[in-house]
C-alpha cells in the first residue's frame, strides 16, 4: 500500500515540475500560431519575426512534396540562413527511387521568408546530356549538397541579378559541373522562387 501511494506522489511532483515556468522548450516544439494576417503571412514570434524552419516542418513538407516514403530514404540536409533574411532554413536532398523514369535527385527548399512558409521541391534527373542533370547515377555514392557564399560582383556579372541572395545551393557528382540554385525574393513567372544555374 505504501508504495503505491510513493508512486502516486512522485507522479503528481513530475507534473507538478512540468508544468512550472521555466522548464525548456526544445527547438522542433510546434509555434502556437492563431491566424495569418490580411496578407496571408504568419506572425509566429510575439515580435513578429518568423521562427526558423523546424526539422519537423521539413519532414512535413517532405512528406507532402516528395511522397510518403520520402524521409525513409537517406537523406543529406543543409540548415542555415540561405535565402538573405536572417531566418534560419532547412534544405533536404536524396536520390529518389519512386520515379517511374528511373532514379531522381529530389532537392526540397523549405523557408519561413517574410514570416510566410515556402516549400519548392526539384528533381534533377541524371542524364550526362541535359543541361539540367546530373551525369552519373552511384548507388554507392549519391551526389553531395554544399552551399557557397558568392560576391556581389559574381551575382552582378556572372548571375546577372546583384540583388538576388547570394548564396549557392549546390549539388555535386564530381563528373560534370554542378546544378546551383538561387533564391530569389521575387518569383518567376511559375511562382518559382529557387533559380537554377549551371556555368
Amino acid at each position: 500500500m505504501g508504495r503505491k501511494i510513493w508512486q502516486a506522489l512522485a507522479m503528481s511532483c513530475a507534473l507538478f515540475i512540468a508544468t512550472q515556468p521555466g522548464n525548456p522548450a526544445f527547438a522542433d516544439d510546434a509555434p502556437t500560431e492563431t491566424a495569418p494576417n490580411e496578407d496571408g503571412v504568419w506572425e509566429l514570434n510575439a515580435d513578429g519575426k518568423p521562427d526558423p524552419v523546424s526539422s519537423a516542418q521539413l519532414y512535413t513538407e517532405m512528406r507532402f512534396q516528395g511522397g510518403q516514403y520520402a524521409r525513409n530514404y537517406r537523406h543529406q540536409m543543409l540548415t542555415g540562413d540561405f535565402t538573405c533574411d536572417d531566418v534560419v532554413d532547412r534544405i533536404a536532398g536524396w536520390v529518389d527511387l519512386d520515379s517511374p523514369g528511373g532514379p531522381q535527385f529530389a532537392l526540397l527548399f523549405v523557408t519561413n521568408h517574410g514570416g510566410k512558409a515556402q516549400s519548392e521541391i526539384r528533381y534533377i534527373p541524371f542524364k550526362q546530356s541535359e543541361q539540367y542533370a546530373l551525369c552519373i547515377y552511384d548507388e554507392t555514392a549519391p551526389p553531395v549538397m554544399s552551399w557557397q557564399e558568392n560576391s556581389i560582383e559574381f551575382m552582378d556579372e556572372i548571375i546577372g541579378d546583384k540583388d538576388m541572395c547570394n548564396f549557392a545551393i549546390r549539388i555535386d557528382d564530381f563528373m560534370c559541373d554542378a546544378p546551383q540554385f538561387f533564391y530569389s525574393e521575387k518569383p518567376a513567372e511559375n511562382g518559382d522562387h529557387w533559380m537554377f544555374f549551371r556555368n
